[in-house]
């Protein structure tokens, strides 16, 4: 929604760093608008972020059953021209298990082990492969995939623009409907510069050991949505 004020000039006294302001921007009245900018781009990255877990006794066994199947799900990965630049290899956990009986026993369950693999890619081609890849590889689950626009910075200098042009159209009208006119700018800010990153978790943390990649059914295409850059700019200007 958008925000327009009109302040008319008032006797008060104002002490201070403020009367600087007063003295400059608020002899005749300010006008305050909000003005907004948005601008729409299609997402150009893919972020599929992939957890391996094993259970055992010997903790040795359960991380190297975990590095095993990372290991071949980077690999495979590799295969289909990731770049080793777009997979981020997360740290190793691994922490013993117990569980508690009737009587309060502690019981030694073994260890429990986990490792994330994430993957940044352009070509949402492979999104289907690399999933059908971490089931053959024994990668237990999908934690989740997002979408992202690489490099947000020219999106951004447009949202922006569009935000001081509406500023600007606001300030003019106002003043024109009040029979005003604007003298000069006396404060001008960004706020609120974002961008949106929508994520699909339509199969997140999903068990994937029971799916069978040789009898899948073929996976409907990937397809992102747009994603919203927002600028807002607050300006306030003197009138007379």
């Amino acid at each position: 929604m958008k925000k327009a004020f009109l302040y008319l000039a008032a006797p008060m006294m104002i002490l201070g760093s403020a009367s600087v302001f007063a003295e400059s921007c608020t002899d005749s009245g300010v006008i305050e608008v909000v003005g907004h900018g948005k601008v729409d781009v299609m997402p150009d990255t893919a972020v599929l972020s992939y957890s391996a877990k094993d259970e055992n006794k010997d903790p040795v066994k359960a991380r190297n059953n975990v590095e095993k199947k990372i290991t071949s799900l980077y690999d495979k990965a590799l295969s289909f021209g990731v770049k080793k630049e777009q997979i981020i290899s997360g740290s190793i956990t691994l922490y013993p298990k117990y569980h508690y009986t009737d009587k309060s026993k502690r019981v030694f369950d073994g260890y429990f082990c986990s490792r994330d693999i994430v993957f940044k890619i352009d070509d949402f081609s492979l999104i289907e492969k690399i999933t059908t890849a971490a089931v053959e590889s024994g990668v237990s689950d999908i934690n989740g995939f997002g979408y992202e626009v690489k490099d947000t910075t020219a999106v951004k200098r447009e949202a922006d623009a569009k935000a001081i042009a509406d500023a600007r159209d606001q300030a003019r009208r106002l003043a024109e409907g009040f029979g005003v006119k604007i003298k000069k700018a006396c404060s001008l800010k960004f706020e609120g510069n974002n961008s949106n990153v929508y994520y699909v978790r339509n199969r997140a943390a999903v068990s994937l050991m029971a799916a069978k990649a040789e009898t899948a059914e073929p996976a409907t295409e990937y397809m992102p949505e747009k994603q919203s850059v927002d600028s807002n700019v607050y300006a306030t200007f003197s009138i007379e």
